[in-house]
């Protein structure tokens, strides 16, 4: 797009037609070689190729490309086993924070049941469209948990069936087949914002945050699920910025740069670049709550201490991090 004569003027861009050929896994180490990446061992690169595909490799040698990055030209120094290693490092991150989530999951899960039945008197309180903001919602969560009910080979579901009439099973047993996505679609659309406030004071927030920081979760338990990558990444759902912490906290998350690498100027926290610290510090905020015996900082101090090839820096941790109440 460019302007002419005051006025917008955008102009096509032909696209060309990919015509790039599968290589052979030496191939694609000879090519990795020709642009520059250090490769002391290319039998245990090719190995690991065999294994682990280029493309998914790829996102972990990027912040080493010179630039423009398009030209795919290695910077000085770099190596394919600091590749592996990020690779490894990222995997195992997911793996704990898979499971630290699974933690937050479970709770937020309990409380959605206990709170919303006491309020109601009744664990069939779900059933009910007129606490619902919306009712295609309401429609379509009923028509969920039915589907859910009916395909599960749960014992505890079965068992529920042959003794009682009601099809759909009350809260505390139906709920426990629901995803955490469908759990903060529940608080999404619920009426009466007030029901939102001992969930969110459970784990230590404001209610009005409460939404924003478990969908960040749900966001991030996702990348795990799927194996993406979380080292590095720029989070497309962020928690809101916690103003009121009822446990230790930090003094920020935003990280002071952009991807072109200019330094931002000061905005508004939720304007700014956030990065994997902000949920990895939003999880452990939650579990000082949940948990207070719980082993997901050990076991990131620990990861951190493995795998020094793992900038925290690209994962948006600042150089003060380490003297954080949360961190301490």
């Amino acid at each position: 797009m460019c302007t002419f004569g005051g006025f917008f003027v955008f102009i096509y861009m032909p696209k060309e037609r990919y015509q790039k050929l599968p290589k052979t896994f030496k191939n694609q180490v000879e090519l990795l070689k020709k642009r520059g990446l250090t490769i002391p061992n290319e039998e245990k690169a090719e190995r690991i190729l065999t294994y682990i595909s280029y493309n998914r490799l790829s996102n972990y040698w990027y912040p080493m490309l010179k630039a423009p990055k398009e030209d795919e030209i290695f910077k000085d120094g770099s190596s394919f086993e600091t590749i592996f290693r990020l690779y490894q490092f990222d995997s195992e991150l997911r793996a704990i924070t898979f499971q630290a989530i699974e933690q937050i999951e479970i709770a937020v899960r309990t409380q959605i049941i206990y709170h919303f039945s006491h309020n109601h008197n009744s664990g069939f309180w779900y059933g009910n469209e007129d606490d619902f903001s919306s009712y295609p919602f309401y429609v379509q969560f009923l028509s969920k948990i039915t589907k859910n009910v009916q395909d599960t080979k749960q014992e505890f579901i079965l068992k529920y069936h042959r003794k009682y009439e009601q099809f759909l099973p009350p809260a505390w047993k139906s709920f426990e087949l629901l995803t955490f996505t469908n759990l903060v679609s529940i608080l999404k659309n619920i009426k009466d914002n007030k029901q939102l406030i001992p969930i969110a004071k459970s784990i230590g927030i404001h209610h009005s945050l409460l939404i924003s920081w478990l969908e960040s979760f749900v966001y991030i338990r996702n990348i795990c699920a799927h194996h993406g990558r979380l080292w590095n990444i720029i989070l497309t759902i962020k928690p809101e910025w916690l103003k009121s912490p009822k446990g230790d906290w930090i003094n920020r998350w935003e990280n002071d740069y952009d991807p072109t690498g200019h330094t931002l100027e000061r905005v508004d926290k939720n304007d700014r670049i956030l990065k994997l610290y902000a949920s990895i510090c939003s999880i452990l905020y939650c579990l000082q709550f949940i948990n207070p015996h719980h082993k997901y900082k050990k076991r990131l101090l620990e990861l951190f201490e493995e795998f020094p090839q793992a900038d925290l820096y690209h994962m948006g941790f600042p150089e003060d991090w380490r003297e954080q109440p949360l961190w301490k």
